[in-house]
């Protein structure tokens, strides 16, 4: 069995507007297309049993958008597709949101700090954590650099560790394998038992010696597999992880029983 923690997907009206609207920002050449349809076609050729769709809002007024169209999807083609919904820390009726997210059966939570313009361990966004925890939804967070260069960095690992401090029982995946291009600093997150990492864009950067030390910092029993689809060449991302050269056991681990256990399979 093979569950890919971390892809994208975005309804087929604004899939083309916005794909062209990243692929210029980050300087991408070449994306899949960024649709459902797409994300099927490719897991099914990987042989991928699941997909988890990361949905996330850089703006208050597409959150309840976004997330209607996610149960949908969620509803027609689970268990191939499952979703972890979005809120947005500008928007009015948080917990509302997160109270719906619970109800359409969203297996946790995106955020991402830097298209949502805040910093991890802000006070000001620990009412969200608090309630997600409440609820018991894993919390999603991209980690690190983007791609491009941007005015700041929004999500160095370092900003993470206030909140898994805080929160010993909010189960929180940190993406990029606990932060994209800055992998230096990830190691005080390892201490933290309610922290997870997903593989996503750090099978691009990384050689196959750098991914397995980073896979043993942060240890087998944390990492999943996450392709980041539509961004990077989704055979690379996967096959990186089931050619390396660490224990079938621990593979196994990364590539689904990790996964499987945070989305309660």
């Amino acid at each position: 069995m093979i569950i890919d923690f971390h892809t994208h997907a975005l309804p087929d009206e604004i899939e083309v507007k916005v794909t062209e609207s990243l692929k210029a920002r980050y300087k991408v050449q070449k994306l899949y297309p960024s649709t459902i349809g797409s994300l099927l076609k490719i897991i099914s050729e990987a042989k991928v049993d699941m997909a988890v769709v990361q949905l996330f809002s850089n703006s208050p007024n597409n959150v309840c958008y976004l997330n209607n169209w996610g149960a949908d999807v969620a509803r027609r083609f689970m268990p191939r597709i499952t979703c972890f919904g979005t809120v947005h820390p500008d928007m009015h009726d948080v917990d509302g949101e997160l109270e719906r997210i619970v109800k359409f059966g969203f297996k946790g939570l995106k955020l991402q700090p830097t298209a949502q313009r805040f910093v991890p361990d802000e006070p000001r966004l620990f009412r969200i954590y608090e309630k997600a925890c409440e609820l018991r939804l894993p919390i999603l967070f991209h980690a690190g650099e983007e791609r491009a260069p941007m005015d700041r960095v929004y999500a160095h690992p370092k900003s993470f560790i206030q909140v898994l401090s805080s929160l010993p029982n909010l189960t929180v995946v940190l993406a990029h394998l606990g932060g994209f291009r800055m992998w230096r600093h990830v190691a005080p997150l390892a201490d933290f038992k309610n922290a997870y990492f997903d593989t996503s864009a750090a099978t691009s950067e990384l050689s196959a010696k750098e991914l397995k030390d980073l896979i043993g910092l942060l240890d087998a029993d944390h990492v999943l597999f996450g392709s980041d689809f539509p961004w990077f060449d989704y055979n690379q991302s996967l096959n990186m992880i089931k050619e390396l050269d660490i224990p079938l056991e621990d593979k196994e681990k990364i590539l689904w029983r990790n996964a499987a256990k945070i989305l309660g399979m």
